[in-house]
């Protein structure tokens, strides 16, 4: 399986570039000034930075900058709308844990697996932190029966308005949104568990095994079954 993120712990950085794919940037010692699309930002090392793809960004900072390019792949994941633009995020409680951590994992092994795993969650934290209550609500709530109706009264919405609005933010309608997000936590679950396929359609919001597989193949073009015992997606211990 192709890595979701190169990490890397670089001395400096100048010029000015774009990438197609969306970067995070934490300066490790000194505050870092950064320009990225037409604005002008100060990074402290308490900060993090979120680049998105290609947005053209100039810095000129010297200094150990821990740098996490984000493959092109992940950011077709339906949460990745939600960071379409620049974000300046104050590392506290787990945000700052999880940036510790990669930072340990990367000094003891450069390429464990863990830190992939570490990414992933930081990524997971940044989508909490500039998505509207609604959205937060599906991704912790992805399990329960969640009705259009709901998640309109959170952001205090009619339905018809709701269900725009919604799309204008994410790019797909609540239902399939909801779906996506449900089937993206069952893939993981198939490759990194040893539940059966109807604990797992259980776990992520389904009370049968065909509606979850219709759901599954939907999605992915494979049945739950297939994509587990692809070799592609199988994670080594």
């Amino acid at each position: 399986m192709n890595s979701e993120v190169n990490i890397h712990i670089f001395n400096e950085c100048s010029g000015s570039h774009s990438h197609v794919y969306p970067q995070i940037l934490v300066p490790l010692q000194e505050t870092m000034k950064i320009q990225v699309g037409d604005t002008d930002y100060e990074v402290t090392p308490q900060e993090l930075c979120f680049v998105p793809a290609g947005m053209v960004h100039q810095c000129n900072y010297i200094g150990r900058l821990l740098v996490l390019d984000l493959s092109e792949g992940m950011s077709e994941n339906p949460d990745a709308v939600l960071l379409s633009y620049p974000l300046i995020v104050s590392m506290r409680g787990q945000i700052m844990q999880l940036v510790e951590l990669i930072q340990a994992e990367l000094k003891q092994n450069p390429d464990s697996r863990s830190v992939r795993y570490l990414y992933r969650y930081l990524y997971s934290k940044l989508i909490e932190n500039c998505a509207a209550p609604s959205i937060r609500y599906i991704s912790e709530y992805y399990h329960l029966p969640i009705t259009v109706g709901e998640l309109a009264r959170i952001e205090s919405y009619n339905v018809t308005y709701y269900t725009d609005w919604f799309k204008q933010q994410t790019g797909f309608s609540p239902s399939f949104y909801l779906r996506c997000i449900r089937i993206n936590k069952a893939k993981e679950l198939l490759v990194s568990t040893n539940f059966s396929v109807m604990e797992i359609a259980v776990m992520v919001g389904y009370s049968s095994n065909s509606t979850f597989t219709r759901a599954f193949h939907n999605i992915t073009g494979m049945t739950p079954k297939a994509y587990r015992e692809c070799p592609c997606f199988k994670q080594s211990v």
